[in-house]
């Protein structure tokens, strides 16, 4: 007992004299989740039930359960631990940090693991967005949201059905009519298909990004003719400083004049015919500001040798002509750039209010809403409402992958931490903090990650909190071999001047010189293809791939020791397919996704052909899969072509009329079953099946619709990746991080580090200006950077970003392998035969110039060498779980049908018996729901179409009775099947009651019969209300036989 206290003392002193804000700085490889759990163990075996005060945020599922089943091994393992001698390296660590002993060790851990286990809830390790969810579900009421909100996961789905409303509208509103127009029109103009919709869903993706949400939520409120307004704010600006150009180029033509001077005076003219280009309408600055003609102003050279210059001051005054000209077509520019995207604005605030409309009409809030929704709780307050209760709870905070923490995540979670930071509980327990990131693994920026948090924190010139952090530098690499580790050290320090923004640089520079370990040997290839020679490009990608993978299996290495990385999934595609091609087994996105499974497809042209019985086209890929394993498909397939149902019926016993009374799943299954499709197991086919269920749960049964969906996301449905099949991996760069690849092969490096598809930028402006407009929005171009101070800082910050963006994904790749790296880039030179250091080839070039390795002739270079696998490959077991049918499908199953005990004879009975009666009821609070009511029964199968309008008469009966109807009102709060707990413990369901003010109205359907327990039920239930403060004015049992005859109790 001594010894206990003792040792809880102790350990209390230790926490206390502990940092309690650290902040670790992991480079790849470093040991961060070592780190983290060793940190996490710390305070739950040094406290009791510590693991309850602990709340552990990071970024992905898998991230989540691998953080849980460490914590959790280790403390079995420690468990079982009796010597400090045969003990892992975590437990000694423990046993020193802690100083206590191992045997009191074992036994904490012991007691914790079967705590966790016992309290699995207190056990808080979640994504961040999970807790944000559990945030918002818990404080939905006091945030003014609907208490039973639906998360939209699936943006796509729901931005998808936005533009297709918009587009729905064109026509019926003028206005968005013409705006829908106007938007297809620009898009021809710019050589686009003038079909819109896939362009409105393209820039409608903007609203789920963080980092544009916030400058939408400015204009979320402007309507179309404050757009227009502004559109014609910037028409008319724009004419008005073309004509203060030519002005100013007239001026210049005849102050040039009246010194004398003569235009052929001037070489080729340049300078007086730049003056008449502007005149002439000419103002796009890349026809004009493409010469040296500024910087010869500057130095006075501007008339042919041998002609003198009439003044000293003249090419001073020219200059001043030059400049002021070059001021308005800049400013042009802009109002062009800016004017251009007004109508994209427009459209994209239209569709942000469709969206916002689908939301609330459906009790909906998309996954991406959620920080904002907090950050507009959280932001003026000091002790924010939605964490007080939360605050006392947690004391201990750890963040993973700190990097990836938008700038609004962090900002919500700062009241949260600092409040528990800068108090302790009653025992005097003090909170700690621990965040785990590496800013050179930041790649998630088109999310709202926000590496530069991170780095301020580390360089300490930001900190929210009243603690200083204590920063650690996780300084060696356990993952790779050393000349791996060597060759990163070595080639990002020499390419580190080519990041601008010193903050990134150093970054670079300092942080990236990690220590070796253990692990001797290792090998990078550094390969450059010849891209003068002839031949695809993509070819002689695909060839040194292969090339490289042969090399590694004569290396004794399994192909699952391969991974191939890749920046897009184009590049994985043509990879995937050239490697299948050569009887290379692989497993990539491409080939995981349901739509690459044959059985898949032939279900999904199953259900295309039972919608479209006359599609011809279908009934042929029908036929091909059927015909797989004929020797004369051909023949096979023009024989049944016309007659496909009486095939399937014949041959399989499968009847396509049946499909018509089935659901979706029902169908399906019945398909798997006739043609036999699982006769083992098969994750595709188990996956599609999950899909269609959920799909059911929410949407419906219906065919039609499910098509319509697997149209929408059958590039996105995919199994997860099967464990220890002996196959290539290709992956792109951004799925890798986080994981370690025996051997790497990373072909395609050569990416352009400045490369943007569209980008944009928000312009603050002055909001007298433009229309009450705050910002606009602009195409992000080189010449945004002459549209004054303002536009060139964020223009040269956007750039600072893209090489940072640049250089942080190439880290990740280059860092994933553990023996081997081969890299395959190509030999990217200027005409003048310099490499380009805006690509990654010419910073490979750079790195070897700078190790004078660089030779033009060569193409390959290699440091260090692959050994010999040692490894003893055994062999694996694999269990097959077997398709389950559900109980209709499987063969045995019975339905029993017993005349009078279960239903009545005819199906009219049938429907105004037991639970279905009661389900729609119990849908019902006023006569308004009806319609509702029915429409959920029908879309999930309970009823069909026939059967609707005989279940409408019986509810309407009950609805519009005399004796009732005025309990189906609007005007009374209405509880149907809600539980009343007795003061005894028991629960009691009635299925209605009508509450106005304190009065209560109790009433329950019945079917059948009159029964002296009916009653008995109604008056339990009335004590119940009573007991809790209601008066019981009625009390009435609805039968529902052929006659709805209420009686008052």
């Amino acid at each position: 007992m001594l010894r206990t206290v003792r040792y809880c003392v102790f350990c209390r002193q230790k926490q206390v004299q502990e940092a309690l804000f650290k902040i670790y700085s992991a480079s790849a490889g470093s040991g961060k989740t070592y780190t983290l759990a060793k940190e996490y163990l710390k305070i739950i075996l040094s406290s009791n039930k510590g693991y309850r005060r602990i709340l552990a945020v990071t970024f992905t599922n898998k991230a989540v359960n691998e953080m849980k089943e460490r914590i959790l091994d280790n403390l079995f393992v420690f468990g079982q631990t009796l010597t400090i001698d045969n003990a892992p390296a975590m437990f000694v660590d423990l046993v020193e940090e802690l100083q206590i002993d191992a045997s009191d060790l074992q036994k904490k851990a012991k007691t914790t693991l079967k705590e966790i286990l016992h309290n699995y809830a207190y056990f808080d390790i979640s994504t961040i967005d999970k807790f944000t969810h559990r945030l918002i579900r818990t404080f939905a009421k006091d945030l003014k949201l609907p208490q039973n909100f639906e998360v939209v996961l699936d943006t796509d789905l729901l931005l998808d059905e936005a533009v297709s409303k918009l587009i729905n509208k064109a026509g019926s509103n003028p206005k968005l009519t013409k705006v829908l127009i106007d938007f297809a029109l620009e898009k021809i103009d710019d050589d686009k298909s003038w079909n819109i919709a896939l362009d409105l869903n393209k820039i409608g993706k903007l609203l789920f990004n963080e980092t544009h949400a916030r400058h939408l939520r400015k204009v979320v409120d402007k309507e179309i003719d404050d757009f227009l307004d502004l559109k014609n704010i910037f028409n008319s600006e724009i004419k008005k400083v073309e004509a203060q150009a030519s002005t100013i180029s007239k001026a210049a033509l005849e102050f040039i004049v009246s010194t004398g001077l003569q235009p052929t005076d001037f070489p080729r003219e340049t300078l007086p015919n730049h003056f008449k280009k502007v005149i002439d309408g000419v103002f796009l600055p890349r026809l004009l500001y493409s010469n040296k003609l500024e910087e010869n102003l500057i130095n006075g050279k501007i008339l042919k040798s041998g002609i003198v210059l009439p003044s000293e001051e003249l090419p001073i005054k020219i200059l001043h002509y030059y400049l002021d000209v070059k001021s308005q077509v800049y400013k042009r520019a802009f109002l062009k750039n800016a004017y251009k995207n007004i109508v994209p604005l427009t459209v994209l605030n239209a569709i942000q209010q469709e969206v916002r409309a689908i939301e609330i009409e459906r009790d909906q809030i998309s996954i991406s809403k959620f920080n904002t929704i907090i950050s507009n709780e959280v932001k003026d307050q000091p002790a924010p409402f939605v964490y007080e209760r939360l605050g006392e709870k947690y004391r201990h905070y750890f963040i993973d992958e700190f990097q990836d923490t938008s700038e609004m995540q962090w900002n919500n979670l700062v009241p949260l931490i600092g409040n528990a930071l800068e108090s302790e509980d009653m025992q005097g327990e003090k909170s700690s903090l621990f965040l785990v990131g590496d800013a050179k693994q930041a790649i998630y920026r088109w999310r709202g990650g926000k590496a530069e948090q991170f780095l301020d924190l580390i360089n300490l010139s930001a900190n929210p909190f009243v603690l200083p952090p204590h920063i650690e530098n996780l300084p060696s690499n356990y993952r790779s071999h050393e000349e791996i580790v060597k060759f990163n050290n070595d080639f990002f320090t020499a390419t580190s001047p080519f990041l601008n923004q010193p903050i990134y640089k150093t970054l670079f520079e300092e942080g990236n010189q990690q220590r070796f370990n253990s692990k001797k040997g290792g090998m990078v290839q550094l390969t450059f293809l010849d891209v003068d020679t002839d031949g695809n490009i993509d070819d002689k990608y695909c060839e040194e791939v292969l090339k490289s993978i042969n090399e590694v299996k004569e290396k004794k290495y399994q192909y699952k020791d391969i991974c191939i990385l890749v920046r897009s999934n184009k590049e994985g595609v043509l990879l995937a397919n050239f490697l299948t091609q050569e009887k290379i087994p692989i497993i990539s996105s491409e080939s995981l996704l349901l739509k690459s499974s044959p059985k898949v497809r032939f279900l999904i042209n199953l259900l295309r052909y039972q919608s479209q019985p006359q599609d011809l086209e279908t009934a042929y890929e029908l036929l091909l899969f059927l015909s797989a394993n004929n020797d004369n498909r051909h023949c096979f397939i023009t024989q049944h072509l016309e007659n496909l149902p009486q095939l399937l019926q014949t041959i399989y016993g499968f009847e396509i009329g049946y499909l018509s009374q089935k659901s979706t799943y029902d169908t399906l299954e019945y398909a798997i079953r006739q043609f036999d499709l699982v006769p083992g197991s098969d994750a595709y086919i188990n996956f599609l099946m999950d899909s269609v269920f959920d799909f059911e749960q929410k949407e419906g049964v219906d065919i039609p619709d499910f098509l319509l969906y697997w149209e929408k996301k059958k590039d996105k449905l995919s199994i997860a990746a099967p464990e220890n099949t002996d196959a290539v991996q290709i992956m792109t760069v951004h799925k890798a991080k986080g994981l370690e690849f025996s051997i790497v092969i990373f072909p395609y490096a050569n990416s352009n580090i400045y490369k943007e598809i569209d980008p944009k930028l928000w312009l603050p402006v002055q909001k007298d200006a433009y229309h009450g407009f705050e910002e606009i929005l602009i195409s992000k171009k080189q010449e945004a950077a002459d549209y004054g101070e303002t536009a060139k800082m964020l223009f040269d910050e956007e750039q600072h970003r893209l090489e940072l963006d640049a250089f942080n994904v190439l880290y990740v790749a280059l860092t994933r392998a553990v023996k081997a790296l081969y890299i395959i880039t190509k030999k990217d030179l200027t005409k003048k035969g310099e490499h380009k250091t805006g690509y990654y080839s010419g910073l490979f070039i750079h790195y070897l110039i700078k190790k004078r390795l660089w030779q033009k002739e060569k193409t390959s270079y290699l440091f260090g060498k692959l050994d010999v696998s040692k490894e003893i490959v055994a062999a694996e077991k694999q269990a097959d779980i077997a398709y389950a049918y559900s109980h209709k499908e499987r063969s045995g199953f019975r339905i029993l049908a017993k005349s009078g005990v279960l239903w009545g004879t005819d199906r009219e009975d049938a429907l105004i018996k037991g639970n279905l009666i009661h389900f729609i009821m119990g849908l019902v609070e006023t006569e308004k729901d009806v319609e509702n009511a029915l429409h959920t029964l029908l879309r999930n199968g309970d009823i069909s179409l026939d059967e609707t309008d005989a279940l409408k008469t019986k509810v309407d009966q009950i609805i519009n009775h005399p004796a009732l109807e005025a309990y189906y009102k609007e005007g009374y709060t209405v509880k149907n099947e809600k539980d009343i707990i007795t003061k005894d413990g028991h629960i009691l369901r009635p299925d209605r009651v009508v509450i106005s003010e304190n009065k209560a109205t109790i009433i329950d359907y019945k079917t059948g019969k009159k029964n002296p327990r009916y009653k008995e039920q109604l008056y339990a239930y009335a004590d119940a209300l009573r007991s809790i403060g209601y008066t019981v004015e009625n009390k009435i049992i609805v039968y529902i036989n052929e006659e709805i005859t209420p009686e008052f109790i």
